[in-house]
């Protein structure tokens, strides 16, 4: 059979062997010949385990050969090493060859160098797994605005995703010009006296002045606080990742790793990467954390304003000073008995506080008239929460709270003003602060008349429901009066 097809097997690239049931070469061509570097007489007749030596030839052949003589074609993959070629990875199939009686008495064995396969097969694992992992990364950055958070999927994710043994934290704080460790795991998480680092101060400090990957390999002891044991026993691979966004410094990652992944220029592209999306991560959250800031600034700037607009129209009306912050704080606690929750509670509060400011159209004349006012007066005077209105509603930020100021003089039966709403046309916080303001004016002092007591505007306050006042309002006021007696 050999001589029939040897000149064609002699061409061949692949391996091409003939194996007897003694497990013994019957033939060889040339290229399997020279892998092992040995002429065909060295070979032939020979037993293959003296070829492979008795250890490979157990572990990677036999198991295939007795597979074969019993019958069946057999396939193998694995990496191999040859005298010539090194290590290579051979797809190697086994076939049995029969007797004119069926019977099998030898063993094809055809073995193809399929290494350069292999090898991008297993660069395009590695790529789509090193995709898997910032995909990953990216999902669980992008679902987190919190400073705190961001560092805690970093170390979540360095952990499973890149299978490091020890991870540090450092964030850079531009004014001081230093590296703060915020976090780490494992081993190397550094003393007390060493979370402080200044640019260019040890391997984290080199990375964040340099603005490059640091890398290295060292044994464990090497490190600091490294302790011996098995899972430290091989040498360990340091990483340290500038964190850098819009070519902003913030922070460093610092990476120990055993993995097997080969460092090389795609491994460090593919750490850069994900270290852009930590630093993108923690430069959002920054800004966030700045915007939340200026926001508060901005409405504590605000509420400043209205209180300022309050002082001046106190100082302007004798008659109302301290009523108006009064009646806001009793608004917005009964607002919240109600059922209304923040953030319309700003709103509630700042409406309480601006609800007279239309008076600051109305004439001196008539504002601090000491007496009843004529039908004329009372007609500009009713004019206050239209001039509210005109004034509030070019502000957007005030226009939520326009409600109390424009239709707190509604009253429940229709015969309010300025517009005669009726019922529950009238905004629940404008029915609510009706019920404080006409309370409060009646417990104050007037010009034209003396503080009414306690039972006396509660009276007045229960005998007005379903008339002036919506009468669940009056109902949850007098219950909260009732709790809240001293405050009256």
């Amino acid at each position: 059979m050999w001589r029939r097809y040897e000149f064609i097997a002699n061409t061949l690239r692949d391996f091409l062997t003939l194996i007897n049931a003694d497990y013994r070469y019957e033939a060889a061509n040339r290229a399997y010949c020279a892998a092992h570097c040995r002429r065909p007489e060295e070979i032939i007749g020979k037993k293959v385990s003296e070829v492979w030596g008795e250890e490979r030839f157990n572990l990677h052949v036999k198991p295939y050969l007795d597979q074969c003589f019993s019958g069946q074609e057999t396939n193998y993959q694995g990496w191999f090493e040859f005298s010539t070629l090194g290590m290579r990875y051979m797809d190697v199939v086994y076939y049995p060859y029969r007797d004119t009686a069926g019977k099998v008495t030898h063993a094809v064995v055809i073995s193809r160098d399929v290494t350069a396969f292999k090898l991008a097969q297993d660069e395009a694992q590695r790529q789509l797994q090193r995709l898997r992992v910032i995909h990953n990364f990216e999902t669980k950055l992008i679902t987190t605005i919190e400073v705190e958070s961001i560092i805690q999927t970093l170390l979540d994710q360095a952990v499973s995703q890149l299978e490091a043994v020890a991870v540090n934290i450092w964030l850079y704080e531009s004014d001081a010009q230093k590296l703060r460790h915020m976090a780490g795991r494992g081993f190397a998480v550094p003393p007390a006296e060493r979370s402080v680092l200044h640019l260019g101060e040890g391997y984290p400090g080199r990375a964040a002045l340099e603005r490059q990957i640091v890398t290295m390999v060292r044994s464990p002891s090497e490190w600091f606080h490294a302790p011996q044991g098995l899972i430290y026993d091989r040498p360990i691979a340091y990483y340290g990742i500038p964190l850098l966004a819009r070519d902003q410094l913030r922070g460093v990652l610092e990476l120990f790793t055993h993995h097997s992944w080969k460092v090389d220029p795609e491994y460090l592209h593919f750490l850069d990467t994900l270290a852009s999306q930590a630093a993108m991560a923690l430069d959002n959250a920054q800004l966030f954390r700045d915007l939340q800031q200026a926001h508060q600034e901005l409405i504590a700037a605000y509420d400043a304003t209205l209180e300022s607009w309050v002082r001046t129209l106190d100082l302007r009306d004798h008659e109302t000073e301290g009523h108006t912050q009064r009646v806001a704080n009793i608004t917005v606690a009964l607002a919240r008995l109600m059922g209304i929750e923040e953030p319309a509670l700003t709103h509630v509060r700042r409406g309480a506080l601006l609800h007279d400011i239309g008076k600051i159209a109305i004439p001196d004349s008539i504002l601090l008239k000491p007496g009843p006012l004529t039908e004329e007066e009372q007609r500009i005077m009713r004019k206050h929460p239209e001039y509210a209105y005109e004034l509030l509603s070019r502000f957007a930020f005030l226009r939520p709270a326009l409600d109390i100021p424009y239709c707190h003089h509604e009253r429940w039966d229709g015969t309010g003003y300025p517009r005669g709403l009726k019922g529950e046309e009238i905004p629940l916080a404008a029915r609510i602060f009706a019920v404080v303001d006409v309370w409060d004016a009646l417990r104050s002092d007037r010009p034209y008349r003396a503080a009414l007591s306690w039972e006396q505007a509660y009276t007045l306050i229960k005998g007005q429901t379903g008339t002036h006042f919506d009468p669940e309002v009056v109902r949850v006021f007098l219950e909260w009066l009732d709790r809240h007696a001293c405050f009256s």
